[in-house]
């Protein structure tokens, strides 16, 4: 019988399987994820769009979300989303404002839907 540890490989060996290891793992992952694109997998299809957000504190915000033919208001914190309000569609501007500050467009929509004039 032999020494222990003799046919096992040394350091270097060992450092070198594992990176050409790696290096085709990265690259399996690399062409399947390729594949998977020109597929379609993970693209949107454009049901459900974010048009507009407004944040309100550093943790909290407010989004303007269409779902198909419906508009709704969701509010976002620390805990779950809470439903707001179901906005009508046609109360919500097509374009964004000339005003170009985040959340400006969704803070024209809410002014225009409640009446009341932005500050």
């Amino acid at each position: 019988m032999g020494a222990p540890g003799a046919d096992l490989p040394g350091y270097g060996a060992s450092l070198a399987w594992s990176l050409v290891s790696l290096a085709l793992v990265c690259l399996a992952a690399y062409l399947l994820l390729r594949w998977l694109g020109r597929k379609g997998v993970g693209r949107s299809d454009d049901r459900v769009r974010v048009l507009g957000r407004c944040y309100l504190e550093p943790r909290r915000s407010v989004y303007l979300i269409e779902a198909g033919s419906r508009c709704f208001l969701v509010g976002v914190g620390e805990g779950p989303m809470t439903l707001l309000a179901e906005i009508d569609k046609a109360a919500v501007p097509a374009a964004p404002g000339e005003d170009d500050r985040p959340g400006s467009s969704l803070g024209q929509a809410l002014a225009k839907l409640f009446g009341r004039r932005r500050g």
